[in-house]
């Protein structure tokens, strides 16, 4: 099976080229729908780091709420990774297993914060994708309603996972996000077409 690891920042467009590598066939794993069912499952840890503010009234855990502490604390994020992480990279893990079992051919990886974990070394080549900041910034108002202050904020808050892009093991490609969609189609497809060459050899 060969496995593909799929990045790039908050608002860059990672998404849209994971919906086009599926179109092509690749298993694409989500590792942000893995954090969610991890944070389920640490639920009641998170309740005694950050207190009952955070949960719903069901017993959930308040995203929006908890995503305003930890991503203008880089402290409090280290706490909510260390709660999370291990659950979630443990579903990454049993995913994985699927899908050899399966048979798959092609895996993809798709995580803002692959370059943190152990799963890159799996990975036969890694998409980066980019996009200009101000696009980043006008996709979060619109998608998720924040203001430009609190996008900046979640845009730096990763500027450190950049420094982590491997020097070495798997080739990372960097895939321009300019905004518009049938560009970024046809840059995907053309990347799809080499990354399949060279995995064929």
């Amino acid at each position: 099976m060969h496995i593909i690891g799929l990045t790039g920042g908050y608002c860059a467009g990672k998404n849209e080229v994971a919906k086009i590598l599926s179109a092509y066939g690749w298993e694409v794993v989500d590792v942000d729908k893995l954090g969610h069912a991890a944070l389920s499952l640490s639920s009641l840890a998170i309740k005694h780091a950050f207190g009952s503010h955070v949960m719903n009234e069901d017993g959930s855990v308040d995203r929006t709420k908890l995503g305003q502490i930890v991503f203008s604390n880089a402290q409090q994020m280290q706490i909510l990774e260390s709660l999370v992480h291990p659950a979630m990279l443990s579903l990454l893990d049993r995913e994985i297993q699927r899908a050899r079992e399966q048979k798959k051919e092609k895996f993809c990886i798709n995580a803002a914060l692959l370059y943190r974990f152990p799963q890159l070394s799996l990975c036969e080549a890694v998409i980066e994708v980019q996009a200009p900041l101000f696009l980043r910034v006008s996709r979060a108002k619109k998608r998720d309603n924040l203001s430009a202050t609190r996008a900046l904020k979640r845009i730096f808050s990763q500027r450190e996972l950049w420094k982590l892009r491997p020097r070495k093991g798997a080739k990372v490609f960097i895939l321009l996000n300019s905004g518009k969609k049938e560009q970024l189609e046809n840059k995907t497809k053309k990347l799809i077409e080499k990354l399949s060459q060279d995995l064929q050899r």
